[in-house]
């Protein structure tokens, strides 16, 4: 029977101001785990990925998963899994699989279906759970037609909502009443207010996790919390200080998108206003990280210097600025669209049409002003499927400066530690190989004043120590992060005890040693300062040429294509 972890104590019932909402029974730390959930009522795999990743569990498996003898739509990685969720809930769902290939071999049922039909095969047991029962806001999704739109704004109307639980009814062998229809209606609207995208792009998975417990802790644009999924498990960490009995909030949405388009999200899919001080004073990025309280955790980071964060460059110009605001929020969807399946000239067109757009956001230096840091995350993206490895780590390096210390001001955020491990595994294999990566392009490569400034950095470097240190900072953040099982986490140690193996290191490694220790070693600092952050630096301030190059209105794709 899902459960309140004892850290945690559960107030207010749904007709109180706010809700309900779970309170801190101690205080915490940044980055300390505050609860784990354990047992939820659903966690599931998204359809494409069911038949290859363990249905029970979820971890990642080394050997090949073995289907279900029975349905063979899922999968597990041991009869012990296999087992377990046969008891939970595959029993009864694994008939419901074998009705839905009925004369159709191979077919299967949509995720947000399979969930609602676990759903309503599990009702008796989430109802069972005291305090914990679920709203669904029906009324709410009968007046929603939806927003039309696809991508982080989509929304599903009531269309969508009725198909899901005629389908559930249909797949479950049940009398399509309208009683039932009805029943299903209303748990596939508790599905969709009170789920969690379980995602994890590090082990190529995703899915949709629920449990009652999680449910009940409330959203805020300015969270104090957030939520890692390890397995069937849910982990709730703590994201700055928090205080006894004070509210714990996550953010159920990618806060650093636009009031109008959060308050929209939250409304279609949540339906509710938000009320927290980011949306009642329309604060953008470069405010709300002035007022997150232990900065000075960033010491130990590729931004150190604290006066960036408390006196951003960029503060003010946009929260006063209606024009610059009204772009954004104009652009944010055209430039937020998945490129899909594209070529690379496809690609580039389209990633082109984006840097111009973004054009009065760069020249009001609002670099972490969305959407221009998601089209320079997917040029990295587009440049290291080109084998362009310089340009993506010069990106890299400029979003760990310029983006991500102001949408995530904690350096423990996983946003901010998988951008750290990106520079680290990016110079180490690319950095000393320099001649042989990008230059064995022969023809391919353009010849120029660009490529002879990236030449020129990479000469004034040494890739090993500056391979190591962002290593070993990821590698120092990366439990609070996530935890030491994360799979991002453990690659990068990999690495990093490849690097220590090269010889003749000693002495760099007790220097970045020292430093990490936080003590005021006159010399390790220096040397911190010399060989990583000047060369991060130097790195990323190549970003706005090269996207120039590539991306501007006079760009030369030869070669490209």
């Amino acid at each position: 029977m899902p459960t309140i972890p004892s850290t945690l104590t559960l107030h207010g019932t749904p007709a109180s101001p706010g809700g309900r909402q779970l309170r801190a029974a101690q205080s915490f730390e940044p980055g300390e785990a505050i609860a784990y959930f354990a047992e939820p009522c659903i966690a599931i795999p998204d359809a494409p990925t069911q038949a290859r990743v363990c249905n029970s569990c979820l971890l990642p498996s080394s050997t090949q998963p073995r289907l279900c003898t029975g349905c063979k739509a899922i999968a597990y990685c041991s009869v012990a899994c296999q087992k377990a969720d046969w008891s939970r809930v595959h029993k009864e769902e694994c008939k419901v699989f074998k009705r839905v290939q009925d004369g159709a071999p191979g077919r299967s049922m949509p995720t947000p279906v399979r969930a609602l039909v676990q759903m309503m095969l599990r009702t008796e047991e989430m109802e069972s759970s005291t305090g914990l029962q679920l709203e669904s806001h029906v009324e709410d999704f009968r007046g929603n037609s939806g927003s039309g739109e696809s991508g982080p704004l989509e929304g599903l109307s009531w269309q969508d909502m009725e198909l899901q639980a005629m389908g559930a009814v249909h797949y479950l062998g049940r009398d399509p009443s309208p009683q039932n229809i009805a029943s299903s209606l209303e748990a596939a609207c508790k599905l969709q207010v009170n789920s969690f995208s379980r995602l994890d792009p590090d082990a190529e998975q995703t899915g949709l996790y629920m449990h009652p417990g999680l449910a009940m802790v409330n959203h805020s644009c300015t969270p104090n919390a957030y939520v890692q999924f390890i397995g069937r498990k849910a982990l709730l960490k703590a994201y700055r200080p928090i205080e006894k009995d004070e509210e714990v909030t996550i953010s159920y949405i990618a806060c650093e998108l636009h009031r109008s388009h959060r308050q929209r999200m939250l409304k279609e899919r949540y339906h509710f206003q938000c009320t927290c001080p980011r949306c009642k004073d329309d604060l953008d990025v470069y405010q709300v990280c002035q007022a997150y309280p232990r900065l000075e955790l960033n010491r130990l980071s590729l931004t150190p210097e604290l006066d960036i964060f408390r006196n951003p460059a960029a503060s003010g110009s946009f929260s006063s600025n209606g024009t610059l605001q009204r772009l954004a929020e104009e652009i944010i969807m055209p430039c937020s669209r998945p490129l899909g399946n594209m070529d690379f000239g496809e690609r580039a067109k389209v990633l082109g049409n984006r840097w111009e757009k973004c054009a009065p956001l760069r020249q009001a230096n609002l670099y972490a002003i969305e959407p221009l840091p998601r089209v320079l995350s997917e040029a990295a993206v587009y440049f290291t499927e080109q084998g362009m490895f310089s340009h993506s780590l010069a990106i890299f390096c400029f979003l760990a400066v310029n983006c991500d210390p102001f949408q995530y001001p904690m350096p423990f955020h996983p946003q901010r530690v998988k951008g750290m491990l990106g520079v680290g595994k990016l110079i180490s294999n690319v950095g000393q190989g320099y001649a042989t990566s990008d230059a064995a392009q022969g023809a391919t490569m353009k010849t120029g004043p660009l490529e002879s400034r990236i030449k020129q950095v990479f000469d004034a470097i040494d890739p090993l120590t500056l391979g190591q240190a962002t290593l070993m900072l990821g590698v120092w953040w990366g439990p609070k992060a996530h935890s030491e099982g994360w799979q991002t986490y453990q690659e990068a140690l990999e690495v990093l005890k490849d690097l220590e193996t090269f010889p003749g290191r000693d002495d760099e490694k007790k220097m970045l040693s020292l430093w990490l220790k936080g003590g005021q070693d006159i010399e390790a600092q220096l040397f911190f300062e010399h060989s990583v952050l000047k060369p991060v630096q130097e790195f990323a301030r190549l970003t706005l040429d090269i996207m120039d190059t590539e991306f501007g209105t006079n760009r030369s794709l030869v070669g490209r294509t």
